[in-house]
């Protein structure tokens, strides 16, 4: 099984492991960040290996329903296919899901079998 970048909880945008640099424009040390929204650790790492570490550390503080975005697989439990996600609601925990069969149902995150992260990867620019 393939590894994905994790994506960031705010905008779905893949986590990159950023350089930073010192006033005098030399690297320092690694942070886990989004190019994206800004989002990122506040912890710095002397090696990249590290700072992916973290990376799936800090994602994982977030609830999974958090963490999906639209077009994300999951697999609902006991329903033979993966389902995409359509559309999100964290406040009422719920998740709307489509099938390759054209259609949709609602499902709480206790549904949820396995979570992208969790499924087989095949290919694509997120991975590791």
């Amino acid at each position: 099984m393939k590894k994905k970048t994790p994506k960031c909880p705010l905008c779905g945008t893949p986590l990159k492991a950023i350089r930073g640099y010192d006033a005098h424009g030399i690297t320092t040390d690694w942070v886990a960040g989004c190019y994206n929204c800004f989002f990122q650790s506040s912890h710095f790492w002397k090696t990249k290996k590290a700072c992916i570490e973290d990376m799936d550390r800090l994602v994982s503080l977030f609830p999974p329903i958090m963490r999906l975005k639209p077009g994300d697989l999951i697999k609902i439990r006991k329903l033979p296919d993966n389902f995409f996600v359509i559309k999100t609601d964290v406040e009422k925990g719920v998740i709307r899901a489509g099938s390759t069969y054209g259609y949709s149902m609602s499902y709480v995150p206790e549904d949820v079998e396995q979570w992208p992260w969790e499924l087989e990867q095949k290919g694509g620019s997120n991975d590791i």
